[in-house]
């Protein structure tokens, strides 16, 4: 059970800042295995395995692949298209509680894998998927899913439910609802990202443009937040309807969200919550503009007390996921892939 972090006195000692290797210790360094007929594009979505391998996607390619903990290539799975068992992109993957892979592409179902990556069997959803994590025995999966009180009106006056939790591929209940009306905020609608981890009976929530992480039960009440931002964290705004000309965006969109601050990403990692910072820019070694994952700040998720902030990424890394350890994809432009397996040092002596 997690402890709430808002309405809290402020910690006795502040967070500490450190260098990556001041605040992990890196494991081991695993370098991906590929078949040379069937090459990475760009690796995407991570999960850890019950057996100490790992799950992961291609952001680029409609693929799954399977690796032992020493990175060997295990299986592969993916064909591009819309029917049964092809996805055009993956935007979701997990283990099940009974080894099986789900897999979310962009149609509104779910695809289930066997342990081996065979194509098992398919659940219609009722909405496009965004993410999944496994709770339990059960499923937790992203839609932008509208109530049926409001399912006529129009989608830009509405607050869908965003976090729905399967029990036997049915929807048990519906939460979390898209934090503000589309309609108001026309661009944060398309800016916006959401991110949620699990751990044990609790669920962290957050979406990309604003502090805090919501922190919600196993039937999806809201029992608190964590998180504090930096102050550096420079939020994107709230622009008024017609500020961007739409002839415009490719100098308009730097001007105007360079250096502001995103949550990239979160994760669970032991007893502790990793936010991942991202900042919108070009990268330093090339690349289009876009928001890159920049520093971490590292909670403790049962008293809610920031550990560490601002920890600095290196350039062209990733932040691929958490579990176990947190998971550092080295090297994200070019081969050989690199994960570093980070284990969180010592905590902050008092």
């Amino acid at each position: 059970m997690s402890l709430l972090a808002c309405g809290r006195a402020p910690d006795p000692l502040p967070p500490l800042r450190a260098a990556l290797d001041e605040a992990f210790e890196t494991e081991v360094v695993i370098t991906l295995g590929e078949d040379p007929q069937d090459s990475i594009a760009t690796p995407g979505i991570f999960r850890e395995r019950a057996d100490g391998g790992f799950l992961l996607s291609d952001r680029q390619l409609p693929r799954v692949r399977s690796y032992d903990a020493r990175g060997r290539l295990e299986a592969a799975f993916g064909r591009f298209g819309e029917g049964p068992f092809e996805f055009r992109r993956i935007n979701g993957l997990t283990e099940t509680a009974r080894g099986r892979v789900a897999v979310l592409g962009s149609a509104p179902r779910l695809t289930y894998l066997t342990a081996n990556l065979v194509p098992d069997t398919i659940v219609q959803l009722p909405g496009i998927p965004s993410g999944i994590e496994q709770i339990g025995s059960d499923l937790l999966v992203g839609i932008k899913l509208f109530t049926e009180a409001t399912r006529g009106v129009s989608r830009f006056v509405q607050q869908p439910r965003l976090l729905h939790r399967l029990v036997a591929d049915e929807i048990a209940w519906s939460a979390y609802t898209f934090p503000f009306i589309p309609l108001e905020r026309p661009y944060w609608a398309s800016l916006v990202r959401f991110s949620f981890d699990v751990a044990g009976d609790s669920i962290y929530m957050a979406y990309s443009l604003r502090y805090p992480v919501t922190i919600l039960n196993a039937a999806g009440d809201s029992i608190g937040a964590i998180g504090v931002p930096p102050g550096t964290f420079q939020p994107v705004p709230v622009f008024e309807p017609g500020a961007f000309n739409p002839g415009a965006y490719p100098t308009q969109m730097p001007e105007l969200l360079g250096g502001r601050g995103t949550i990239s990403h979160i994760a669970v990692v032991g007893s502790h919550l990793v936010v991942v910072h991202g900042r919108f820019g070009y990268p330093e070694s090339g690349g289009p503009f876009g928001a890159y994952h920049s520093s971490l700040d590292i909670y403790d998720r049962y008293t809610g007390r920031k550990l560490y902030e601002e920890v600095p990424l290196p350039e062209d890394s990733r932040v691929l996921g958490g579990g176990r350890h947190l998971y550092l994809l080295q090297n994200s432009s070019f081969p050989p892939w690199r994960i570093a397996k980070l284990s969180l040092r010592v905590e902050k002596p008092s």
